[in-house]
């Protein structure tokens, strides 16, 4: 057969006969419940938000100044010359530390979890952000 007559040809793809892997019962109760509140959001330089569709959002955004001109930042992107944004400590469950240098000024988020008698599902949650500038 020749390569043009293969990509021509339908394809069927049969999915594996298996549960998904959060259906599993390892994967329910008190660990489901721990992941429901965390920095699951991509793309931003801090996101809170619930494993849920319609979920509360919260998150960081601040306006910034380069060259006289305000920028705000929210969004990560390489134009916004942030010298460092990265998670310095983080578990993917319950704590996370980041650090972000935006020109003179440094921006260190805390974000903890924490689950309580009295708590509500997925536990109680919290954000510090400590701000320094330079000038």
């Amino acid at each position: 057969m020749k390569p043009v007559e293969d990509a021509q040809r339908p394809r069927v793809v049969t999915p594996f006969p298996a549960p998904k892997i959060m259906d599993l019962p390892q994967f329910q109760g008190e660990h489901q419940e721990s992941l429901y509140w965390g920095t699951y959001r991509p793309q931003v330089y801090l996101g809170i938000r619930a494993r849920t569709p319609q979920s509360l959002v919260a998150g960081l955004m601040w306006i910034g100044v380069k060259d006289g001109r305000y920028f705000v930042r929210h969004v990560c992107q390489d134009s916004d010359e942030l010298s460092t944004y990265s998670w310095t400590h983080h578990n993917g469950r319950d704590y996370g530390h980041q650090v972000l240098i935006d020109h003179c000024m440094t921006l260190a988020t805390s974000f903890l979890k924490s689950k309580e008698d009295g708590s509500g599902y997925g536990g109680d949650w919290t954000v510090r952000i400590d701000v320094k500038s330079e000038k």
